[in-house]
């Protein structure tokens, strides 16, 4: 890689954060600029002047003082060009929800897998959205329940085809589901990205999560 990713890591779990570390160390292109046990220590240092401003921060949620998500707007506001990926243990459907309204690029639970990790750091780094597929149902139940909203340009169809594709189905499982040719469900799915202005399903997902479409 040309440009090496910056990385900064808050999480108070001694030997999770090890892990990070060493994944870090042993990915080519990733470099750790950071460590912390709270987000108020990352943040005095973002806050300085001459303070390096990382390319990626993963941030827990559960962290001793304030917690991940009250320091997330406080922590992009420091280092506005820093994309925030949420680690954690934590799959309850609000905080996944706020997590993304308020910013953050990426949210993977901590039973994933080290591969997974580095290759979400790659992946947010290249300005993409990425979610857990373990949290792809309760993007579902979000997607399935609730009134449309007046500004949501997404068809209650688009949205039903958005709902599978989130739960993990392939256009050809969407397309029997819903008992659609497989073309039909590649033109709403072309339509999703171009009202979205998205490149994938991840990024669909979070621009209706940030616009209150779900």
């Amino acid at each position: 890689m040309d440009t090496e990713i910056s990385i900064v890591v808050i999480e108070d779990n001694e030997a999770y954060s090890k892990t990070l570390l060493d994944t870090i160390e042993l990915s080519e292109g990733m470099v750790c600029i950071g460590n912390y046990n709270t987000a108020e220590s990352c943040l005095r240092e973002l806050e300085k002047d001459k303070g390096q401003k990382p390319s990626i921060l993963l941030l827990d949620l559960n962290l001793p003082g304030q917690n991940g998500l009250t320091m997330l707007p406080q922590l992009l506001m420091a280092s506005p060009d820093t994309e925030v990926i949420i680690l954690t243990q934590n799959d309850d459907y609000h905080l996944v929800l706020e997590a993304i309204r308020l910013g953050a690029s990426g949210y993977l639970l901590k039973g994933g897998t080290i591969a997974g990790i580095r290759n979400t750091i790659r992946e947010v780094a290249a300005g993409a959205s990425v979610i857990d597929a373990q949290l792809s149902r309760i993007v579902l139940n979000s997607l399935s329940s609730g009134e449309k909203s007046e500004d949501n340009p997404l068809s209650p169809r688009e949205m039903e085809v958005l709902a599978l594709l989130a739960q993990g189905y392939a256009k050809k499982e969407v397309a029997d589901s819903l008992g659609l040719s497989y073309h039909a469900v590649a033109l709403y799915v072309r339509n999703i990205f171009k009202k979205l202005g998205t490149p994938n399903i991840a990024a669909a997902i979070a621009t209706a999560i940030r616009r209150n479409f779900i």
